[in-house]
């Protein structure tokens, strides 16, 4: 990954939400892939990361209370501007202070809240009702640890599922060569219990999405510690490949790409061995990996993603801030959406007159991560229940 004659000025800046580049205090190590490697593995970052979210966050506080503090300050006199206009005055001292609360909100608030989001689909295949646990982009690594993670199993196991999946971007993987998969470890506590299985994303090859095709600005390739963890977790991992377990005493089948932002497209030369008959679930990290889909393959029952994070800061009327550099359109960014099949191009997600969804279902969860620093806005960490139905 690193070649010894490949150096050069790194970028030192914001990167789009799915993206791996972070800028941190000591930026020394940006500047050389191969020196760079040397230092992350003689040098871990101890304090934490300095992101471009983190100071738009800490420099607005800071210049909000400064503002606030002149503006009180010169309202006490009359022969002022401020003075004179204690209305105007007040006002911009209340909507500073909005600006303040939800920076604090999306900063420090909303990105340890974990919500359980529950989901409810039928399909003819399913002959028992089957639970799903669905969890994507946990990132662990600066901001979020073994703790996190913790939380995670303990909200999963009070839904006792029959089936648990991840969806990719397990580790965060932004500028640190600590083993960040050891905080993976709790997730023993469902691998016990409960059939697990997970698909790789783009953060655990070091890939961002302003950078997928600029080898030299990638982090560094950190698949091979992750895949080693989920094996010793006994995580089954899922690489253009199809496993069908029997589970409650009839056979569903999961079939999970690699990542799709690796040079090499996804392999389905093992959905031959699929028997049509049996509930398909396709997992891809990124939601476009719905686009790879053979147009001679039967359709998945239920297409399971992540990776966009719902944009992380969502704001009424204008939608997710961020580009996670997909293809499908914004509103593919989070939640159940139906994509049209070939015979349905025209109708979308629209509904029938048997009331019943058009399309494949695709849920892209906004995951219990963050890319880019922890900041959310309207996008709470999740953890997707999924309950399949049969269908009467």
């Amino acid at each position: 990954m690193h070649d010894s004659k490949s150096c050069g000025f790194g970028h030192i800046g914001s990167s789009p939400i799915g993206g791996t580049k972070k800028f941190h205090l000591n930026v020394e190590f940006l500047f050389c892939k191969n020196r760079r490697a040397l230092l992350l593995k003689h040098y871990p970052l101890k304090y934490p990361s300095m992101n471009f979210y983190n100071v738009i966050i800490y420099g607005y506080l800071f210049l909000a209370s400064v503002i606030i503090f002149i503006i009180l300050r010169d309202r006490k006199n009359p022969k002022l501007y401020l003075g004179k206009k204690q209305t105007f005055s007040l006002f911009l001292i209340a909507l500073l202070m909005a600006g303040a609360l939800m920076a604090i909100d999306a900063r420090f608030i909303e990105p340890w809240i974990l919500r359980v989001n529950k989901i409810e689909i039928t399909n003819s295949k399913i002959k028992k009702p089957l639970k799903i646990a669905f969890i994507s982009d946990i990132q662990v690594g600066n901001d979020k640890k073994e703790d996190w993670v913790e939380k995670i199993v303990k909200k999963i196991r009070s839904e006792n599922p029959d089936l648990v999946i991840l969806g990719g971007d397990q580790i965060d993987n932004e500028g640190t060569f600590t083993d960040e998969s050891a905080n993976l470890e709790p997730l023993t506590k469902i691998t016990l219990l409960y059939p697990t299985y997970a698909v790789m994303g783009n953060h655990e090859y070091g890939i961002g999405s302003s950078v997928i095709d600029q080898n030299e600005f990638h982090t560094a390739d950190q698949s091979k510690l992750l895949i080693d963890r989920l094996q010793k977790l006994n995580i089954k991992l899922l690489r253009n490949n199809l496993d069908c377990p029997i589970i409650k005493n009839q056979k569903i089948c999961l079939f999970g790409i690699d990542d799709i932002w690796k040079k090499q497209n996804p392999n389905f030369s093992a959905l031959i061995n699929y028997d049509y008959s049996t509930p398909l679930i396709f997992i891809t990290h990124n939601p476009d990996g719905i686009k790879y889909w053979p147009q001679n393959a039967k359709k998945p029952d239920l297409v399971l993603s992540g990776h966009t994070h719902g944009g992380q800061v969502w704001l009424p009327l204008i939608g997710p801030m961020a580009n996670p550099g997909i293809k499908l359109p914004k509103k593919y960014f989070r939640g159940l959406n139906y994509y049209p099949t070939k015979n349905t191009d025209n109708l979308d997600s629209r509904l029938r007159g048997n009331d019943k969804k058009v399309g494949i279902p695709i849920y892209t969860s906004v995951g219990a991560g963050e890319s880019g620093g922890s900041i959310r806005f309207l996008t709470l960490p999740e953890i997707v229940i999924i309950n399949l139905k049969p269908q009467e």
